[in-house]
């Protein structure tokens, strides 16, 4: 796990480092390529999101893993993606708990089954703090065509509700359109 530190206000875009790398590191197993305003590029093909605000600038992490960042909210977006033997297929509540390991204090909140793309999907909030630092991690997972997608929203809590609802606007324009 990434030791974090608050830096400029980046401490979402950090623990959300921290999250993918307890989740198996998209560095070694990522498939995202490169971002077209509306469209994340993978090796297998592309999927659609919903276009984001210019408030959310694109932030370069070094990774396989689009991200935005907030400066008036604190607040992170991310999305990755995992293809063919890249991830475990297991469901997507144990997929959801691979999230966790690093935080403490963990909380779900709210669990939701959602369909993206006619495809079952699960939304999951969850309280949590990070070397005493208390977080919001909404994430949105989805598995097609051999394929799983990942959302973030990680905020401070008292940020949470606004940042959210820019968040399901980008989740739910999911599409994946497979080959290019």
């Amino acid at each position: 796990m990434l030791r974090f530190f608050k830096i400029g206000g980046f401490l979402p875009a950090l623990i959300f480092l921290g999250l993918t790398a307890c989740f198996g590191g998209v560095q070694k197993t990522g498939k995202v390529v490169s971002y077209q305003p509306g469209k994340v590029i993978t090796k297998k093909g592309y999927y659609q999101v919903g276009q984001l605000s210019p408030d959310w600038g694109r932030i370069n992490l070094n990774q396989a893993v689009i991200a935005f960042y907030n400066a008036k909210w604190g607040a992170t977006i991310s999305t990755d993606a995992f293809c063919d033997q890249a991830y475990d297929d297991s469901s997507l509540p144990m997929l959801t708990k691979h999230l966790m390991p690093g935080l403490q204090d963990v909380k779900v909140v709210e669990e939701k089954p959602l369909k993206l793309d006619d495809r079952g999907a699960l939304r999951t909030l969850f309280k949590a703090s990070l070397d005493g630092v208390p977080v919001m991690v909404d994430a949105v997972i989805i598995k097609k065509d051999w394929c799983l997608f990942d959302f973030y929203l990680v905020t401070p809590p008292p940020q949470h509700a606004e940042a959210a609802m820019d968040f399901e606007g980008f989740y739910q324009g999911f599409a994946f359109q497979g080959a290019i």
